[in-house]
């Protein structure tokens, strides 16, 4: 396929029929293509609600096309503009925006429609510049083949397929595609490949953090295909946003990675079965934990608003049931902000002190009614608006949870009482996980869940235990 495109005289991208507006701002490339030096200070004549559609789709998974065509042309319904001019619209258009952007259209990975046009063209750039070290050499530090995957889950596409084939002609990835192939099956051996390739290049700068990004973007819960625990399903759009993601915050197995291959076997009837051995330290255990993650089903303040409140009246409920439980946490108060904000903001460690006020400025909002005014300020309303988005994206599809030892902690809804909490030799979140009953080489086997957030184990404090065993376990 990418032989197709980089041989083609063009390639055509369709964001779908034309709606209201969308014909005005499709030809607002055209007619201000001169002005741009001058529209890059002052894009404030471009931000007019009237000319420009409502939302960005992302529609279709279309990373090769963009990357390997020499000419593109963007069409909606009858409208059409070329790729470059389009893009340069789009990102000034997303500079005048930030950062508050609606968290509809924010997605799991964090990214806007408009950060992933950027993404696809800074990946063309990339090679048409032949800079083969950064894109060829996946293992390599600064290959974009994680940022790609992170991307491909949120992509829609009309064969998946195409998520993981596309890499023939972008990495050395894969081999050629083979569309026979059943796609739980790619998805198998595409991460036996990847996991493979990552532990012969470990020493290669950052390859443990690929490992360990890669396992965490598994588990049953982010799966609906019949996989393995520690396999991603690239069909699935991110459930909840990945605490790993940008994040150097965190070290809760330490720093000493143990270089993790997957393992393939034939069963009795010639099947292949895959497992991935772990060194790991079972912390605790859940004790109790929410039944819904935060929903967000509309936009604007009120449902945003309404949406926080039921989530933080059910994780509150979950406490009160369990009040006269002891907790190894001190204050409260204090340690529910640092839980529900993970003790971070956008990847960066946050002080109690501005926890705590970002927490309280949080119940503040809550408390407000409907009728009450807002900050006047433009300033304040885009940081007002910022900081609430930055809770609900990061809370979307998270539960409170609560451990037997009396931590407090947040997880991917999905869990049950009794799920093991596992710190794993040099990855930097924990990983909630579930005994199975196996026997044979995986005596020892388990489910990979989700990854989660522990309050007082995030800095290593688990792995250090010397009292805590430590355990050979086998994915499964």
């Amino acid at each position: 396929m990418g032989a197709i495109f980089r041989a083609a005289s063009g390639v055509i991208v369709w964001l779908g029929q034309e709606g209201h507006g969308t014909a005005a701002a499709m030809q607002l490339p055209k007619r201000i293509r001169r002005y741009w030096p001058s529209l890059a200070q002052n894009p404030g004549d471009l931000t007019d609600s009237s000319r420009t559609p409502p939302e960005c789709p992302v529609r279709l998974w279309i990373i090769q096309e963009i990357v390997c065509a020499r000419d593109i042309v963007v069409t909606c319904g009858s409208a059409t503009a070329f790729w470059d001019d389009f893009v340069q619209l789009v990102q000034i258009i997303e500079a005048r925006h930030h950062p508050s952007s609606r968290a509809s259209q924010t997605l799991g990975s964090g990214k806007t429609a408009a950060q992933y046009i950027s993404f696809m063209e800074e990946l063309r750039t990339v090679t048409e510049q032949v800079t083969k070290q950064a894109v060829k050499d996946y293992a390599n530090e600064e290959s974009m083949v994680p940022c790609v995957l992170t991307a491909a889950k949120d992509c829609e596409a009309t064969d998946h397929r195409d998520k993981l084939f596309a890499f023939h002609h972008i990495v050395r990835l894969w081999n050629r595609p083979d569309y026979g192939m059943d796609i739980a099956m790619l998805y198998k051996l595409f991460a036996t490949q990847y996991l493979q390739r990552i532990a012969y290049a470990i020493s290669e700068y950052s390859c443990d953090e690929k490992t360990m990004d890669f396992i965490c973007s598994a588990g049953i819960c982010n799966q609906q295909l019949q996989l393995p625990s520690w396999t991603p399903d690239w069909s699935l759009p991110w459930k909840a946003q990945p605490l790993w993601l940008h994040n150097t915050c965190y070290n809760a197995g330490g720093s000493d990675i143990k270089e993790i291959t997957p393992v393939t076997e034939l069963d009795a009837d010639d099947t292949p079965s895959f497992r991935l051995p772990l060194t790991v330290k079972f912390f605790d255990k859940v004790l109790a934990v929410g039944s819904e993650g935060l929903k967000i089903t509309e936009t604007g303040p009120q449902a945003l608003a309404e949406a926080l409140r039921v989530w933080l009246f059910q994780s509150m409920s979950l406490l009160h049931v369990h009040r006269r439980r002891p907790s190894v946490h001190d204050e409260q108060h204090v340690a529910i902000a640092r839980t529900i904000t993970a003790d971070q903001d956008r990847g960066k460690k946050l002080s109690v002190e501005d926890v705590v006020k970002r927490y309280d400025a949080l119940l503040e909002f809550l408390r407000r009614s409907d009728d009450d005014t807002s900050p006047f300020n433009r300033e304040e309303l885009l940081e007002e608006e910022r900081l609430h988005l930055a809770f609900a994206n990061f809370l979307r599809g998270r539960v409170f949870l609560i451990t037997e030892k009396g931590h407090f902690g947040l997880a991917q809804e999905g869990l049950v009482s009794g799920d093991s909490i596992a710190v794993v030799q040099g990855a930097p979140i924990p990983l909630i996980m579930r005994p199975t009953a196996c026997s044979g080489p995986c005596s020892n086997g388990h489910r990979l869940l989700c990854e989660t957030f522990v309050l007082g184990i995030m800095d290593g404090e688990a792995w250090q235990d010397r009292y805590i065993p430590v355990e050979e376990v086998q994915l499964v």
